[in-house]
């Protein structure tokens, strides 16, 4: 197997390390200085770890305070909720509980953070030298700042998948040189899979090219191919054993690390290994016959274990939840919406998607890192292909263009340090200015300024709106009220009920997760019938209270979805049907509560 050109070793470029110091202490600066938005999957991940720490069992993941009668079985691993509950456990023995969540909540994706730029620093190393691991600090911390998820209070277990993703990227570059890069490159997807599946897409193309280059070398990467596989499978089979219960493993889904998952992964990796361990020595015709014998074996697998994982996960949901649920989520939107929100941005992440892959081709042709770079171009056209179906791929695509962009970036950096033209320098400035789609978003509001509100005035109020309705109604002095009523199921807008699990002991009957089907639908239901005729549901799904944020941020929809006649549209006009009672609240409140005063 070829080896990587030249010794660069960026351990011993004490320049270098300083500079990864300084950029990092920049990424955290430019973290701070955004802001945060606690969303609602960190909210609910911070619910999951304080009920860990209270005594629930490790390998029990119901959320019995999500959804109807018995609760949701939730699809998240504890190889997130540990580590965040021992930083908290850590800090609490010298810190009051309030400021040991803080220092949580900075620590935890600011340590992530710092572990996914150095990831890009050494895949830059490999790639390009010194000037390329440079490089790769800017395009990193511009990327990650970009994607929010690294920001204050991100519990939500995306930016661990970033992690892992760029780990295996800079792993995948090292197989040449570093004989452990196989197992750990196998240990690390097999990681990102038990975490979550979101980024199943690209896993599998890192898996992929790990295979393809088994096929190209043959017996030099027998080696890494077998420790890989291994790797992978017995990564998987500890994680299983070490975090999952038997009630979620055989759970027939293919969000988490379950059967569904983890049978034709364990099977692809262990028939790679077996091909590697056997046909290694045979001609190019006889490894690709291999490859393509493991694949058909695998895919039979999943179709005979696991049907469901090869289809559409939204078409697997009832209709009421897509049309009523799903299409007001942010991150599930399509490219038709989001170009409504965030106009310039997603433009300039788009143009610099192409212009990526222009690059990726060329390097590919006539870089010694062919493999490297075909793999960096099939992660970015992937990832603009789903991005373009669902823009919760916006930050998987922005991390696949990172290395790509650095090498370019070190490029035009290369070429002004020679010749030191103005034309040169003006170009890297301009390219690193492009880099970051805010850019897209800042010309998009100058010339809005100048040209005319037609072309950027429907993006900003919407998107400005969108950010700031119903942000009075997450604090945690919205909830006073309601933490002074006896414990009860509460009927609240979607957004909102990760926020009354956390802040108060009641119950919710449905929030933003897809595992809590039976809760959405009923929700969905309430809303969209009569506000007359549903208090003897009420009482069915045992709903103690109803909560209406003042702000009312979605009352436009679901005005719309019950015509008029829904019961959030009625509390929005001062219509309290029959079977409410008002509890008292101060003028302020960010909510109006009602008790369901309707016979048991």
């Amino acid at each position: 197997m070829q080896k990587s050109q030249g010794t660069y070793s960026l351990f011993a470029d004490r320049l270098v390390l300083r500079f990864f110091v300084c950029a990092y202490a920049a990424l955290l600066v430019l973290m701070a200085l955004s802001g945060h938005q606690e969303g609602s999957d960190d909210v609910m991940r911070w619910v999951v770890v304080q009920d860990l720490l209270q005594g629930q069992g490790w390998f029990d993941s119901q959320q019995y305070r999500l959804g109807p009668e018995g609760g949701t079985l939730m699809h998240w691993s504890r190889l997130i909720d540990a580590p965040i509950a021992l930083l908290y456990r850590t800090f609490g023995l010298v810190l009051p509980p309030d400021m040991a969540l803080q220092v949580t909540a900075f620590v935890w994706p600011s340590l992530l953070a710092g572990l996914t730029l150095w990831a890009f620093a050494v895949t830059g190393s490999v790639l390009g030298a010194r000037e390329g691991t440079v490089s790769a600090l800017v395009v990193g911390v511009l990327a990650l700042e970009h994607s929010r998820k690294f920001d204050y209070f991100s519990f939500d277990h995306h930016n661990a998948q970033i992690l892992l993703f760029a780990t295996a990227l800079m792993l995948f570059a090292l197989r040449r040189d570093k004989p452990y890069a196989g197992w750990l490159l196998g240990a690390c997807l097999a990681l990102s899979v038990s975490i979550g599946t979101e980024s199943i897409l690209q896993i599998a193309l890192v898996a992929i090219f790990f295979a393809v280059d088994w096929i190209i070398n043959g017996e030099p990467a027998r080696r890494p191919t077998m420790a890989f596989g291994v790797g992978l499978t017995a990564t998987l089979v500890l994680i299983s054993l070490a975090t999952t219960g038997q009630k979620a493993f055989l759970f027939p889904s293919c969000d988490a690390l379950t059967l569904s998952v983890a049978l034709p992964a364990s099977v692809a990796a262990m028939g790679l290994c077996a091909a590697a361990r056997v046909g290694s020595a045979w001609p190019l015709w006889g490894r690709i016959s291999a490859f393509l014998a493991v694949g058909a074996v695998t895919l039979t697998c999943a179709y005979s274990f696991a049907p469901h994982c090869l289809s559409n996960p939204i078409e697997a949901l009832p209709q009421d939840m897509r049309d009523y649920w799903l299409s007001q989520v942010a991150e599930a939107q399509k490219i038709s919406v989001i170009l409504e929100l965030h106009r310039g941005e997603v433009l300039a992440l788009i143009a610099m998607s192409f212009v990526t892959m222009a690059a990726a081709l060329i390097f590919a042709v006539r870089s010694p890192f062919r493999l490297e770079y075909a793999l960096f171009l099939a992660l970015i056209v992937t990832g603009l292909v789903v991005f373009l179906y669902q823009s919760r791929m916006m930050t998987f695509l922005g991390v696949s263009l990172v290395a790509v962009q650095a090498q370019v970036l070190r490029v035009l950096y290369t070429r002004y340090a020679s010749s030191r033209r103005a034309v040169s320098g003006l170009a890297m400035v301009a390219f690193v200015l492009c880099i970051s789609p805010k850019i897209g978003a800042s010309i998009e509001e100058q010339l809005g300024r100048f040209v005319g509100p037609s072309l950027a005035a429907p993006a900003l109020p919407a998107r400005q709106s969108r950010q700031n309705s119903g942000a009075s109604c997450k604090t945690p002095e919205a909830y006073a009220a309601l933490r002074d009523l006896p414990a009860g199921r509460v009927l609240v807008d979607f957004d909102f009920a990760a926020n009354v699990l956390r802040h108060t002991d009641h119950s919710v009957l449905a929030g933003n997760y897809h595992r809590n089907q039976a809760g959405i639908l009923a929700q969905i239901e309430l809303f969209r019938s009569d506000a007359s005729q549903i208090g003897s549901r009420l009482t069915e799904l045992d709903v103690d209270y109803v909560m209406l944020c003042t702000s009312a941020p979605r009352a436009e929809f679901w005005f719309w979805a019950s015509q008029g006649r829904g019961l959030q549209s009625h509390l929005v006009a001062g219509e309290i049907p029959d079977y409410l009672m008002r509890v008292q609240t101060t003028e302020d409140a960010a909510f109006q509560v009602f008790k369901v005063t309707a016979l048991r």
